[in-house]
């Protein structure tokens, strides 16, 4: 979720230091000043749609508490009803979709470490049949020390196995390392470029590798691309963002992403926005 991260092809869990951090490391939440919230659309493959948001609030402690809750709905076209008696339809419609709700929590356990988590109950409707669960994504950050380079872990998506009908279901279970830093300026300069790889392993699928970039100019404008390796249909990601500074830490930001999905998809398109208070 969100369009900056997904610009950055995934390659974002030792990137966060934003709202987005929610969603993909939540560890990256200490970094959020005030209160910072964010909503996405996603124009998903195959006519559907993903819908999200976040809100988080640092409530100024000493080791930088943060609290936050997320929100995520994927809503498909109605499917029309077949049997095997009305191969060409009963007149009905079958009625799909998501959601998942979270809660979540972030600290400085040292002046350069960060752990987060967030807990997520999880919905899933198909027709008649609905299917819930929880979830718990967890993650790390580490300043280095060495320049601004950080050091990150996340794992998401641990949770029960679950069984609908005759047939079980295991949660996607993923786990990110990665390290990110800055290879021209500092965070702050009027231009500065930031690098970003990690290395992604599925529990269901062999080892995968992402890569990201993200250039801002005089802290206004930001250009990102993306890469990912070992991938069937997602590759190459692009995006760019744009951000108004209202006043002390108050800020408003735009974000959009398009994401190359091969030639059987549709690529995705996202738009985000969001600002901090």
């Amino acid at each position: 979720q969100g369009a900056r991260p997904v610009a950055m092809g995934d390659a974002y869990a030792a990137v966060a230091d934003d709202i987005n951090a929610a969603f993909w490391n939540p560890a990256g939440l200490t970094d959020i000043r005030g209160t910072a919230w964010t909503a996405t659309y996603t124009k998903w493959i195959v006519d559907s749609h993903v819908y999200s948001a976040a809100v988080a609030w640092n409530t100024g402690t000493a080791r930088g508490g943060t609290l936050g809750a997320t929100m995520v709905a994927l809503r498909l076209l109605d499917i029309p009803e077949t049997t095997i008696f009305q191969p060409q339809g009963t007149g009905q419609n079958v009625a799909t979709g998501d959601v998942a709700l979270g809660l979540v929590y972030a600290l400085k356990l040292t002046d350069k470490f960060s752990f987060g988590a967030r807990v997520s109950w999880i919905r899933q409707t198909l027709h008649t049949e609905a299917v819930t669960t929880v979830s718990i994504d967890v993650g790390t950050r580490f300043h280095t020390g060495f320049r601004s380079l950080r050091l990150a872990m996340a794992m998401r998506h641990y949770g029960p196995d679950k069984k609908v009908g005759d047939t079980k279901f295991f949660m996607p279970l993923y786990y990110h390392v990665g390290l990110a830093g800055e290879v021209y300026g500092e965070k702050g300069d009027p231009a500065y470029l930031t690098l970003t790889g990690e290395a992604a392993f599925a529990a269901d699928y062999e080892l995968r590798a992402h890569v990201g970039a993200e250039l801002w100019l005089q802290n206004m404008i930001a250009l990102r691309g993306g890469y990912k390796v070992n991938y069937d249909t997602d590759a190459y990601s692009l995006g760019a963002g744009l951000k108004y500074d209202i006043a002390g830490d108050r800020s408003l930001s735009v974000d959009v992403s398009y994401s190359d999905m091969g030639r059987f998809f549709n690529a995705p398109l996202r738009i985000t926005v969001g600002g901090m208070f």
